[in-house]
């Protein structure tokens, strides 16, 4: 089973909470929503007179430096009690004695300063499980926390106390999102998905598809419009065997016959997620940006063929698609001939597992359609040069 993997980083999210939490970053807002981290992640009961002397640091860079490689603490919180050091663990592994060493920095900080409270480490995961770098300190040091659990929670109430207008709420919807993504809880983005392909398949419709020489297919099983269709494939995008999502067309002549390159073999166009890189010869699927272009659809192995060597030798058959689509094909392109990958209305990529500002544009309809004007143009482009030659 192929592991999900996403697009976002230990210090990319790190630096999402620092920004929220930091009174310098977030002077409006950053007191309530350490309070409610307070309620809902660290459990400390702290006074309103201790929250008010909280200052929030990112990559905490700890005395181990000048003994050993750099070593920094993702996120740290001192208040005129306690310092809080939180590890922040995605995909990396764990250094050796790493937590304990971070515990035993909070110690010394501890004993320097006087503080009242004793430290705890916070070891913040996906699922929350206990650092195999403990050695030897148990719950009342080391605390594992969770992005499905406590950070969930956190930002649930954080988005119920935010005002819709408020310049805070752009960086709690990024982070609410990215740890949606996270954590498996997809049926916001699998909605926001959903909105956005709908709107673009509305493009689509049968003046374009004549005027590009394009058709669509039935949904007959194993027909084009069934194909990976973008309904059902949205519902497994985010799961460890996805379907990329896509809008699937028969390419046609002039006359509305579907091109073929022998009776088993169609020429189809097709505007998807991006979800075929060829690693350790599998074909899998790393990321989600958006492409359009031309597969051959062979009925004989109810499959797209996509090996280099094939996917050629089928396109010299028959003069269906312009030389160098062929010509500049290669086999980690998923079987998509022609490729090419689509950009957002600022030239950005598209990539449905990078939750970005380009997410929060397709949150409303204005975003949605902007977003589709400028697909559209790039694939209108495309399909010019199979109509044009």
């Amino acid at each position: 089973m192929r592991e999900n993997k996403w697009k976002m980083t230990e210090p990319q999210l790190t630096h999402l909470i620092y920004e929220i939490l930091s009174p310098e970053e977030n002077p409006e807002l950053a007191r309530l929503y350490l309070e409610l981290f307070d309620k809902h992640v660290l459990r400390l009961e702290m006074t309103p007179a201790e929250l008010n002397s909280a200052e929030v640091y990112e990559e905490y860079e700890t005395e181990f430096v000048k003994l050993k490689d750099s070593r920094y603490i993702d996120l740290v919180i001192i208040t005129n009690r306690r310092f809080i050091p939180i590890e922040v663990k995605i995909d990396a592994g764990e250094r050796p004695n790493q937590c304990y060493d971070y515990w035993h920095e909070a110690e010394k900080y501890h004993e320097t300063y006087s503080l009242i409270e004793p430290p705890v480490l916070y070891f913040l995961t996906p699922s929350g499980y206990f650092p195999e770098s403990a050695n030897g300190l148990y719950l009342e040091a080391i605390d594992p926390i969770s992005f499905r659990s406590e950070i969930f929670r956190w930002l649930k109430d954080c988005l119920k106390h935010t005002p819709k207008n408020s310049p805070c709420i752009r960086k709690i919807l990024l982070l609410y999102l990215k740890t949606c993504l996270i954590i498996g809880k997809t049926t916001v983005l699998e909605k926001i998905m959903r909105k956005f392909f709908t709107a673009l398949d509305e493009q689509f419709n049968e003046n374009f598809c004549k005027k590009y020489h394009l058709k669509r297919g039935s949904s007959k099983r194993e027909e084009v419009g069934d194909f990976q269709d973008w309904r059902r494939g949205i519902e497994r995008f985010y799961g460890n065997y996805f379907f990329g999502p896509g809008i699937g067309l028969l390419c046609t002549d002039a006359m509305g016959n579907v091109k073929k390159f022998d009776n088993d073999k169609e020429l189809w166009f097709r505007v998807e997620c991006n979800n075929a890189t060829k690693e350790k010869n599998i074909i899998a699927g790393i990321s989600g940006e958006m492409c359009a272009g031309f597969m051959i659809f062979d009925h004989s192995i109810k499959n797209c063929p996509y090996e280099t060597a094939e996917v050629k030798k089928i396109l010299r058959s028959k003069r269906i698609l312009p030389k160098e689509f062929a010509e500049n094909y290669r086999e980690s392109f998923g079987g998509i001939i022609g490729r090419i990958i689509l950009h957002d209305a600022q030239g950005n990529i598209i990539d449905f597992r990078d939750i970005d500002d380009f997410w929060l544009g397709l949150m409303n309809p204005a975003g949605r359609a902007d977003a589709v004007e400028h697909i559209m143009k790039e694939i209108k482009a495309l399909l010019r040069r199979f109509v044009y030659g």
